[in-house]
């Protein structure tokens, strides 16, 4: 009998361990639903840290002055001259100043169109630039616009800036656990899979350890079986939620509003979420092989 002859051939078409139950389809099912649920933790993790470092950054440079005054000539003198003391500061740059018409656009939402007359003072906004050594010490510009412009109040966003930061590690901190526990399900399912995969192929086990298989040979078996259902799943739901996260990007930049800021994935943040079926993979095979060692030596 000749090297070539089919039956010395070792065949690996078919598993030691046939497919059963949860060993099967529906634990792919179940680990693309855990690994979008995941994808999507994961990605809300990163999108909120990156609008709110965005939008920190935008308001940590500005300044803005608002004019207030018992009527429009006051309002106009004191920001004329609070805006002769911006453009005249050291650090300061980008004086803005709103017009009438275009505090009135920015007040439409709440009081609709053509409701504030000519004789209702309306406050005035000016906008500037601001340096970091400025910003750091802005009491003296306040001193000197109170003097000049009884008028105007200076607000750095420092108060808004701190409750937005707040808010962005509460919700990054909600976006782990989120990530942890689905992860510590994923375990979970594996565990119950892998025993009653074990469970199911009891007699084909012995059979292995009549013939000499040892544990370790039959936790490698099972190890490289949920290694490729953790990548298959894992794959699946993580492709789902960056298809998902792509649409919902492409829509938020066509709505993307004033007051919030833009929450929406970017395609190198859509690269992190490779990182969901690899974990998943690791996750199952080396869980899946723990929890075969264990039951396999309290039977023996």
């Amino acid at each position: 009998m000749t090297t070539s002859d089919p039956v010395l051939r070792p065949s690996r078409a078919t598993p030691l361990l046939p497919e059963a139950g949860a060993a099967g389809t529906p634990l792919t099912v179940v680990i693309a639903v855990l690994a979008f649920m995941a994808s999507i933790a994961l990605a809300g993790y990163f999108m909120v840290s990156r609008a709110v470092h965005d939008w920190t950054g935008d308001l940590s440079g500005t300044i803005t002055v608002q004019i207030k005054g018992a009527t429009g000539a006051d309002i106009e003198r004191d920001a004329t001259r609070a805006f002769e003391v911006l453009q005249a500061t050291d650090g300061i740059a980008g004086v803005s100043r709103l017009s009438r018409e275009d505090t009135e656009a920015l007040l439409e939402p709440w009081l609709g169109t053509d409701n504030l007359g000519p004789e209702i003072p309306i406050p005035m906004l000016i906008t500037a630039e601001v340096t970091p050594e400025r910003r750091g010490d802005l009491d003296i510009l306040r001193q000197t616009l109170a003097s000049r412009a009884p008028g105007a109040s200076l607000d750095d966003h420092s108060l808004w800036n701190d409750r937005l930061v707040g808010a962005a590690r509460r919700g990054q901190a909600v976006a782990f656990v989120v990530f942890s526990m689905v992860m510590g399900a994923s375990a979970a399912v594996i565990i119950f899979a892998t025993r009653a995969g074990l469970a199911a192929n009891r007699e084909i086990v012995e059979v292995m350890h009549l013939v000499g298989a040892t544990n370790k040979f039959i936790a490698d078996e099972v190890q490289r079986r949920y290694l490729t259902l953790g990548l298959r799943g894992g794959g699946i739901g993580a492709l789902l939620a960056a298809v998902i996260l792509f649409l919902s990007a492409s829509f938020n930049r066509e709505q993307q509003g004033l007051f919030l800021p833009n929450l929406s994935a970017d395609p190198l943040m859509l690269f992190w979420l490779i990182l969901v079926p690899i974990l998943l993979c690791g996750v199952a095979s080396i869980t899946a092989r723990l929890t075969v060692m264990r039951v396999l030596g309290e039977q023996m």
